[in-house]
Formats: structure tokens, sequence, C-alpha cells
């Protein structure tokens, strides 16, 4: 069953994230191929310094430690995920597949920080037996400066 298009301009939102240390060094090591937690501190060898070493994060042009760009999608895609499962839009989730996402990258991420996400359907396209759902999310840090906007796109085989 199609999407209905009365659902276009449906908002989601806002979800906070409450950006740690921990979070961004777990994430650094689960994307860099180490082992995420306490136990196995040492960085992975690929992990960027500004993401992982203190020292080398506040001689760098940030002042700290930043979280990496992929970081963004544990945060910025709840819009996304609560859309794909809104049971007003009557999504069946076992036929659809996550197309595609965009990410701009406006600020840096920096533990300590307190994000807001908020996001809206944009684009509901229908070809042949397949529905486009695309959903627009932006996500600010405490001082309501964006720091990610996102677009992302999931494919439904009707």
């Amino acid at each position: 069953m199609p999407i209905d298009r009365k659902h276009l301009g449906r908002r989601y939102g806002p979800f906070l994230f409450s950006v740690g240390l921990q979070h961004v060094r777990d994430f650094v090591a689960a994307t860099g191929g180490g082992v995420p937690g306490h136990v196995f501190a040492s960085p992975p060898d690929r992990a960027h310094p500004l993401t992982w070493d203190e020292a080398a994060a506040r001689a760098g042009p940030h002042g700290g430690i930043v979280a990496p760009p992929a970081f963004a999608t544990t945060f910025a895609m709840e819009p996304f995920a609560q859309a794909c499962s809104d049971p007003e839009l009557q999504v069946n989730v076992l036929r659809l597949v996550h197309g595609e996402q965009e990410l701009e990258l406006v600020e840096p991420v920096r533990p300590g920080d307190l994000l807001t996400t908020t996001g809206e359907i944009t684009r509901i396209q229908e070809r042949g037996n397949l529905d486009f759902l695309e959903v627009s999310s932006t996500t600010t840090n405490q001082h309501g400066r964006v720091v990610v906007r996102g677009t992302w796109t999931a494919i439904i085989r009707n």
C-alpha cells in the first residue's frame, strides 16, 4: 500500500542527545577496528588524534576532542527512524531498505554538547511498486547553532 502523501511535512522530534567523551571513544573504537569500552583503552591504529588523544586535540584547531564525521549517524537519524516506524504511515519495515543518507557537517560535535534533532518528511514518491520516503533532519547544539543537516531516504516495496 503506497504511503499517503498527506504525511508530507509531518514532523518528528525534538530528540535530545548528550554527547559524552566515552560515546565518542566507543564510536571511534568500534568503527576503527578496536574494542569499545573501558578495559581496552588504547585507540585503534587508524584513530585520528583529534578524536581520541586529549593533549593532541587541545593543541588542534578545535581546542579539544571532536567526534568523527560519521558519529552524526548516532543521533541525527532519529527522526528518520521514527518516520519509518510511525504507525500512521503504515510502512511495512520488512519491505524497507535504507536507500541513502547525506550529511552536511556544519560545526564540530564535541563531548559535553547537548544536541537537539528535529526532522520532517520532505518527499513521498511512488515509482512503480516502490515508495520513496525522504526525511530531512537538523541538529543544533546547546548554543542553538546548527551542527548537522541530514537527508535520509527509505525505499519501501509495495
